[in-house]
């Protein structure tokens, strides 16, 4: 009996609503209310630290394998420092309900003036920084390397951040920038063990309608500004 000797139980219905709000809501609000606090304040664990999706031809998510655009990407900067040094912060954020594998690999992460159509992550910056331009060294591969094949769970998000330069043209008169995913390969997938059944042939990294997501831009706005 929730009711006895005529005591109200409207603060108990009411504390366990909250408790249900609590579990289903905040989890997916909590991070961007944290991250809209400060830019210091990151909604999301290092995507170089998500877990690798090992033994992807006996084990992939059957539901991130059907979802199409799952992916929306977030790309923020810092000021640029007395010392012209900013901060890019991209946030990479799974909006379905199905873990989705994402090619991440920190030393192959491009940093480009002008979109060079390749597989992986990249921010596009203009003008060109004084220092960070990185260009991707291997290129569009069939198959990759599973421990490079992350797991972003689902409604999950992770977070990259990268150290730039600002270039005096940028000092004087601010830039812009925008972050990309370009996937257009399903991944063949690599060799397994003969005691290993192999049920799926990819990778499944096939999920973009457009083989490609873009962020929106975000400006970098001019020292003296």
């Amino acid at each position: 009996m929730l009711q006895a000797d005529g005591a109200n139980p409207n603060p108990f219905i009411g504390l366990v609503l909250l408790i249900v709000l609590v579990i289903f809501v905040l989890p997916d609000r909590l991070p961007q209310f944290l991250s809209d606090l400060s830019p210091y304040l990151f909604s999301g664990i290092p995507c170089a630290r998500l877990p690798a999706a090992l033994d992807l031809a006996a084990h992939q998510s059957v539901i991130g394998r059907v979802v199409q655009d799952p992916l929306r990407l977030e790309l923020s900067s810092t000021a640029i420092a007395d010392d012209g040094g900013l901060q890019l912060r991209l946030t990479v954020i799974n909006t379905s309900l199905g873990a989705v594998p994402i090619i991440f690999q920190d030393d192959n992460f491009a940093v480009i003036e002008t979109d060079d159509e390749t597989d992986g992550f990249g921010i596009i910056i203009e003008p060109a920084p004084a220092a960070g331009l990185r260009e991707r060294e291997e290129l569009n591969p069939e198959t990759y390397d599973e421990g490079d094949v992350r797991l972003l769970g689902p409604r999950q998000r992770c977070v990259h951040s990268l150290e730039l330069r600002a270039s005096q043209a940028m000092i004087d008169d601010g830039g812009s920038a925008r972050a990309y995913y370009r996937m257009s390969v399903a991944g063949t997938q690599q060799p397994q063990n003969e005691a290993t059944r192999a049920i799926y042939p990819d990778q499944g990294l096939d999920f973009l309608s457009e083989s490609v997501v873009f962020s929106d831009p975000v400006a970098i706005a001019a020292a003296s500004s």
